[in-house]
């Protein structure tokens, strides 16, 4: 939209500073939901020669070391949104309170410590096996491929 705008000499300010905002926000929310589905990037190759116990102990501290990290990035983004809130700064194009826009700090990060105690407690006092949502999407596409090779094969 800005480009096109751009084109024909008019110009709107405050569309790069609402993308901005969202993403921020999309991508801060996505890493919460990608946390409950344990979806986030880790390496793990290293635990395939090791028993299964050690790979259970290393991801359980790696979460408790993620879980203060947490905890540390929600405490600091509350102290900058009460900053925020003592000395007002506003956004220059929307004119919003910038304590409302950092509100997704503290909120991302707690409710992303909230997923990763949820995930932990799924894992190790329920003893179910959360699957990677990556593994069912290529079971399903290996489903459907054998299926339209079977139809290919009978024709």
């Amino acid at each position: 939209m800005q480009i096109i705008l751009r084109a024909i000499n008019m110009s709107l300010s405050w569309t790069e500073e609402i993308a901005r905002y969202a993403f921020l926000w999309f991508i801060l929310f996505g890493a919460c939901y990608a946390t409950r589905l344990s979806a986030l990037n880790r390496v793990t190759m290293q635990f395939t020669k090791f028993p299964r116990w050690v790979k259970d102990v290393s991801l359980f501290v790696s979460d408790l070391i993620w879980l203060c990290f947490c905890f540390i990035m929600a405490w600091y983004g509350y102290r900058a949104v009460m900053d925020l809130v003592e000395f007002p700064y506003h956004t220059p194009a929307l004119d919003w309170d910038l304590s409302r826009v950092y509100l997704v700090f503290p909120l991302s990060f707690l409710l992303m410590a909230i997923r990763i105690i949820q995930v932990n407690v799924i894992k190790y006092v329920l003893k179910k096996e959360i699957e990677d949502p990556d593994t069912e999407a290529v079971r399903e596409s290996q489903k459907s491929l054998v299926a339209e090779e079977e139809e290919g094969g009978n024709q």
